[in-house]
């Protein structure tokens, strides 16, 4: 199991604790792990929370710590997604754009927004169980739609395709009266928007994904 979770770590985060001599089975079984280390990386948010800091600083710190953690991982799929997506392109088209590694407009702009509303949310979300908890529930909400369309081709998702559920002590996300109800809250994106994508490119990758 600890293998499994270093292994999730290091496909999620920056931390450098893959092990030695990772097969096809160790990411897969690795999925069930991704929850927990979205606790591991609300865990600094859940304590930037706690100190008393003015609600704008402590916002801009923890978009700040979010993307170093992640090693911009979901900020780039996002910005890779919107090029493909956004604009009428054939299908072959978006699948080229999604493997370019240069940015256009329509990346910019989602994710000058993207950034914006994430600092909104940070600067109006202080309780510390929510930002404990909240990327956990973000990096479980995608599992579903990982074998909801075809493989677009190799990646991460083929990586880790076909592996098992989240552990069964995965708690549920937490309510707040000050929060948004997840499905519209900016801390999902990319994760929680992966029904879109697979209709408009014909399957599914790691980009709209985002685990």
């Amino acid at each position: 199991m600890l293998r499994d979770l270093r292994l999730a770590l290091a496909l999620l985060t920056v931390l450098p604790l893959a092990p030695k001599g990772v097969g096809e089975e160790d990411f897969k079984r690795s999925v069930a792990f991704f929850p927990l280390a979205g606790y591991l990386l609300g865990l600094p948010l859940a304590l930037l929370a706690l100190l008393p800091l003015p609600p704008g600083l402590s916002a801009a710190l923890g978009v700040a710590l979010l993307l170093g953690l992640t090693g911009f991982l979901h900020l780039d799929g996002l910005l890779d997604l919107a090029d493909a997506l956004l604009g009428a392109r054939p299908r072959e088209e978006r699948l080229r754009i999604l493997k370019d590694p240069h940015l256009g407009a329509f990346a910019f702009g989602v994710g000058g927004v993207y950034l914006l509303l994430l600092f909104q949310a940070l600067a109006l979300v202080q309780d510390p169980l929510f930002l404990l908890l909240f990327p956990g529930w973000a990096r479980f909400a995608f599992l579903p739609f990982l074998h909801r369309y075809p493989l677009l081709g190799p990646g991460m998702a083929a990586l880790v395709r076909g592996g098992p559920g989240p552990l069964p002590s995965f708690p549920p996300c937490p309510s707040s009266s000050s929060t948004p109800s997840p499905p519209s809250s900016p801390f999902s994106p990319p994760g929680g928007w992966p029904a879109w994508p697979g209709p408009a490119s014909g399957g599914s990758t790691g980009t709209p994904l985002g685990p």
